[in-house]
């Protein structure tokens, strides 16, 4: 649920795909955020927001 609404998703739209109500939704979101759990979500390639892609770097 968290990572859908970090994603952007709607209390709506996290409540459609999970069967659950919007004000469920917001609830646990915002006891989540205010216990202080951050979301990390791993993406795996290389998504070229560094610059420089490790392909390129080995070679030089």
């Amino acid at each position: 649920m968290i990572v859908l609404k970090e994603m952007g998703h709607s209390n709506e739209q996290v409540a459609q795909k999970l069967h659950l109500s919007s004000s469920t939704v917001a609830t646990l979101f915002n006891r989540a955020r205010n216990k202080g759990y951050e979301v990390v979500i791993v993406v795996r390639g290389n998504l070229g927001i560094f610059g420089v892609d490790e392909e390129e770097e080995r070679e030089s």
